[in-house]
């Protein structure tokens, strides 16, 4: 598991590089690069040749650092293993976003163009390409620290976890298919802020059907000697 990641985030860097490199040498010295869009696809904030090309090769060494020794601190490494394919789609998600993300920013940098709605757009397919992604694996999760719906109840009963995992599945694979269709025909700002809401609210419904779940089971672990009872 971790030699794949590394395989893929070693692909992913040696892209990255490439686009910061190639960045690098074309933009002048003191140039205001954009570094951040809003939800309509236009610069809102602007920065300088070392954030721009720097940064995110730097944030791609450090999660993949993370990521290949996560199973060997986190105290269920073992049902970390076991829960190899959330932690790849993860991994995957993660360097491959960073890596089109400077290819992005270089793109900008060197004078191309891109449309604000075209961008809008396109975050609205990846976010909801990203919600399908995880749907399709997260209920094959299992109990750690570092992958899936990490709260105080699915972390101490098992059944929480696994009813919660099964409840995400469903959402997140739902909200991934409408967003995907919502996103490529309708209009791409109202679309986004829509798969955001709906995604925050889904997250909180899930935390809280966790607790409900966590508090009828009586296998769940519990410091509290009156809840033995």
């Amino acid at each position: 598991m971790i030699r794949l990641g590394l395989i893929i985030s070693t692909f992913a860097l040696v892209l990255t590089i490439m686009f910061s490199v190639y960045g690098w040498i074309n933009t002048p010295e003191g140039a205001s690069i954009p570094v951040h869009f809003n939800l309509s696809g236009e610069a809102d904030r602007y920065g300088s040749k070392a954030e721009a090309f720097l940064f995110l090769p730097a944030l791609l060494v450090g999660i993949t650092f993370l990521l290949s020794i996560a199973p060997a601190i986190d105290p269920r490494g073992k049902n970390l293993r076991r829960s190899r394919p959330i932690y790849i789609v993860g991994w995957i998600i993660g360097v491959v976003a960073l890596a089109g993300a400077q290819g992005f920013l270089t793109w900008t940098a060197i004078g191309g163009g891109v449309e604000g709605e075209t961008m809008a757009r396109g975050v609205g397919v990846f976010i909801s390409g990203i919600l399908l992604l995880v749907g399709l694996v997260i209920a094959r999760a299992r109990p750690n620290f570092f992958a899936g719906i990490r709260t105080p109840w699915t972390l101490t009963s098992d059944l929480s976890w696994d009813k919660t995992h099964r409840w995400a599945s469903r959402v997140f694979t739902l909200l991934g298919l409408v967003g995907l269709v919502s996103a490529l025909l309708l209009s791409p700002e109202p679309v986004t802020i829509s798969l955001i809401a709906a995604l925050l609210a889904s997250t909180l419904g899930l935390i809280v059907y966790s607790f409900f779940v966590w508090k009828n089971d009586p296998a769940r672990e519990t410091l509290n000697p009156d809840d033995a009872d």
